[in-house]
C-alpha cells in the first residue's frame, strides 16, 4: 500500500449517483425495480455498525494542542503518526497514566463489550453502543452523546476535559496539575524523574534544593473543586496507590515471611490480618535470598495455607539481586520498562542493600532524596512500594512506632505507612503496629507465629512488649496442680472448650497458655482423656485409677459421693461392686 487511508465501504443517499452514456444500463439482480426496499433506521444503524467494526484507521485526537498546549500522548495504533513522548505537561501525563474508563462510568457511560476494541454505550441508551475505546482513543460515532461530537476521536485527556471541565482544556490541565499529573522540571535530560540525586551520586553530605520555579501555588478552593477521591486503596486501612510503606523489625523476626504473606494476599485478593485487600500483581525484589530459598519459602507458605499455588503464582513476579546487587538509582532502568498499573505493590527486601554506594543511612538529606525517588516511581507506576528495613540496636519496646527503625529519622517521616513488628512477652507472639498517613489510626494487632505463618490472636495484651517496664501478668505464677483443680476437676468429665473457658475467664490465661498447661498436665498424668461420649472428655487423674470407666466413676463420685450406685453403674457399664470399690478408695 502507499500509506494512504483506503476507503473500503461508502454509503450513498438519494441523488448521489447518476448513470449516463456510453455506460451500459442497469441490470436487475434481485427484487422489483418498481418496488425498491427501504432500509429502516434500525437496519441502517446495524449496517453502519458492521462497517465500523471493520475500521482499521484510528485518527489522532484533534484540537488538544491548540487549546491546551498539550501534545496528545497515548498508546499508538499501527496507523497513528509518531508523537514525541512528553510527560512534563499534565495532559500528556494523564494520557499516559490516566484511565478514561472511570470518568466515563462516573458520567453514566456503560461498557457494553470489553476486549481490545471496547464498546461503550452513552447515558440514556438501553442497548447497542455509541463509541469505541481502542489504543487509548475514545471514538464517538453517536450524534446524541453530548458533550462529545460525532465521528471524532478523543484521547484520555480529551475525555477528562469534555466530561469534567466542560471542554476547557486549559482548566483541565490546571486541575490535573493539582492532582499530581505532569512533572515540575524536565530541564535535565539525564534525569527525567524530577528527583535530585546529586548529593547521593557525588557522596555529598548536602542536597541541592530542586528549583521551585514550576511548582504551582494553588488555592484551596480550586483543590476542593477538583477533588474526586483519595488514591485507590491497596490494603484497606494501611496503604494506597502511590504510597510508600516501611516494614521494620529486628533481624530474623520474620519480616520476609510477613511480606511474602502480604504478596500472596494481594495476588489472591484474600484479606491480610483482617484488612481487605485489592487483588493485583506484585513485584518482589529480593537482594538477600537466593532464588531457591525464595521459591522454597513461598512454597512452604502456600502449603501451610492449603492454597494451591496455581491460583495466584502468576500474579507474583520475582527479581533476585543476590550477588548482583543494584541500588535504587540503578533499578530505575527496570522501573522505566514497567507499564503504569501493571503492579499493585513493589516490594524491596531489604532496603539497606538497595542504598547507593557510600550512602550514609544516618544522613537525613540523602535518605529523603531516595524516598523522593521512590515516590516518583510509585506515582509513575500507579502502585505502592514496601521497603523491608531493620531496627536500630537496643530495646525497642519503649519507643514510639515512628522511632523504630535504623538510620535517619527521615525514613519514617517520608513513608506514608510505617509498620513495625516487635516481640511480645509471650513466646512466638509479636505485635504489629503502624503509623498511617491517609487512614484512621490502626489498633495494634497480636500475631502468633505458627511457622511459616503469622496468625492473628486476640488473647494477649498488645502493650506487653518484650523488654517493657510492665511486670508479667500474675497468671504465669499459677502451678500446674492449681490449673488442674480449678479448670479440670471442677467440672470433670468436661470438654476441652470448657477447660479453656475456665482458664480464660477465671484465671485470666490466654487460650494458648491454657492449651499448653492442659498438654503438660496430660503428659505428667495429672489429667487423662477418656472415651465418655463423643467427643472424648477430660478428667483429673484420681486415686491411681487408669481405666476410662474408673476415671469416669471417680470424677462423678468426687462431685457427688452419695450418687445412685445401681443407676450410675448401669450408665457406666460397670458392676455395682466395682463402683463401690472405687468409692471406698476416696
Amino acid at each position: 500500500m502507499d500509506g494512504k487511508v483506503q476507503t473500503l465501504i461508502e454509503t450513498r443517499g438519494e441523488g448521489g449517483l447518476v448513470l449516463c452514456a456510453p455506460t451500459d444500463g442497469y441490470v436487475l439482480q434481485q427484487g422489483d425495480i418498481t418496488n425498491l426496499p427501504i432500509l429502516t433506521e434500525a437496519e441502517r444503524d446495524t449496517l453502519l455498525r458492521a462497517a465500523w467494526q471493520l475500521n482499521e484507521h484510528w485518527p489522532e485526537p484533534v484540537d488538544e494542542v491548540e487549546q491546551s498546549g498539550n501534545e496528545p500522548v497515548y498508546e499508538k495504533s499501527p496507523s497513528s503518526k509518531h508523537v514525541p513522548l512528553r510527560t512534563d505537561r499534565p495532559g500528556d501525563d494523564f494520557n499516559r497514566r490516566g484511565d478514561p474508563r472511570e470518568i466515563l462510568r462516573k458520567h453514566g457511560w456503560v461498557l457494553d463489550k470489553p476486549g481490545e476494541n471496547e464498546r461503550w454505550r452513552r447515558p440514556g441508551k438501553d442497548k447497542d453502543y455509541s463509541a469505541t475505546l481502542k489504543h487509548g482513543v475514545f471514538y464517538v460515532f453517536s450524534t446524541n452523546a453530548h458533550p462529545f461530537e460525532p465521528l471524532k476521536p478523543y484521547s484520555p485527556f480529551g475525555v477528562y476535559t469534555m466530561l469534567e471541565q466542560g471542554g476547557d482544556f486549559s482548566a483541565a490541565a490546571r486541575a490535573l496539575s493539582v492532582q499530581g499529573y505532569g512533572s515540575d522540571d524536565v530541564s535535565d535530560p539525564s534525569n527525567d524523574n524530577g528527583v535530585d540525586l546529586s548529593s547521593i551520586l557525588a557522596n555529598s553530605k548536602t542536597i541541592e534544593s530542586p528549583s521551585d520555579a514550576k511548582v504551582p501555588i494553588v488555592k484551596l478552593k480550586d483543590l476542593i473543586h477538583t477533588f474526586t477521591a483519595l488514591n485507590k486503596p491497596i490494603v484497606h486501612g494501611l496503604l494506597r496507590e502511590g504510597e510508600t510503606m516501611n516494614i521494620i523489625a529486628s533481624p530474623k523476626m520474620g519480616k520476609s515471611l510477613l511480606v511474602s504473606g502480604l504478596a500472596i494476599s494481594i495476588a489472591t485478593g484474600m484479606d491480610w490480618f483482617g484488612m481487605n485487600v485489592e487483588q493485583g500483581k506484585v513485584l518482589h525484589i529480593d537482594n538477600e535470598l537466593h532464588v531457591p530459598t525464595i521459591t522454597d519459602r513461598y512454597m512452604k507458605i502456600t502449603r501451610a495455607m492449603n492454597l494451591p499455588h496455581h491460583l495466584f503464582s502468576d500474579n507474583i513476579d520475582i527479581v533476585c539481586h543476590r550477588g548482583k546487587l543494584k541500588d535504587l538509582v540503578a533499578m530505575g532502568s527496570m522501573f522505566d520498562k514497567i507499564e503504569p498499573g501493571q503492579y499493585k505493590l513493589i516490594i524491596i527486601d531489604a532496603f539497606y542493600r538497595a542504598l547507593p554506594k557510600d550512602t550514609d543511612e544516618n544522613d537525613n538529606g540523602a535518605i529523603a532524596s531516595l524516598y523522593n525517588l521512590i515516590d516518583h516511581y510509585a506515582a509513575k507506576l500507579q502502585c505502592a512500594f514496601a521497603m523491608i528495613h531493620h531496627t536500630s540496636k537496643g530495646n525497642q519496646s519503649g519507643k514510639a512506632v515512628t522511632d523504630v527503625g535504623a538510620g535517619a529519622g527521615s525514613q519514617s517521616r517520608a513513608a506514608d505507612t510505617h509498620l513495625v513488628i516487635r516481640p511480645h512477652t509471650e513466646d512466638d507472639i509479636v505485635v504489629l503496629e503502624a503509623a498511617v498517613r491517609s487512614w484512621p489510626a490502626m489498633q495494634p494487632k497480636a500475631l502468633y507465629l505458627e511457622w511459616p505463618l503469622f496468625v492473628p490472636t486476640e488473647e494477649v495484651d498488645t502493650s506487653a512488649l518484650l523488654g517493657s517496664a510492665k511486670p508479667k501478668a500474675k497468671p504465669s505464677d499459677i502451678t500446674l496442680e492449681q490449673f488442674v483443680d480449678q479448670c479440670v476437676a471442677i467440672n470433670d468429665p468436661c470438654t476441652k472448650q470448657a477447660i479453656v473457658y475456665e482458664a480464660t475467664e477465671h484465671l485470666k490465661l490466654s487460650k494458648r497458655k491454657a492449651n499448653e498447661l492442659l498438654g503438660l498436665a496430660i503428659e505428667r498424668k495429672l489429667v487423662a482423656k477418656i472415651r465418655a461420649g463423643s467427643p472424648g472428655k477430660f478428667v483429673k487423674c484420681r486415686d491411681g485409677h487408669s481405666s476410662d470407666s474408673a476415671l469416669w466413676a471417680a470424677a462423678l463420685l468426687a462431685h457427688d459421693p452419695d450418687l445412685d450406685i445401681p443407676k450410675t453403674a448401669a450408665e457406666l457399664g460397670i458392676t455395682e461392686r466395682y463402683l463401690r470399690q472405687i468409692r471406698s478408695k476416696k
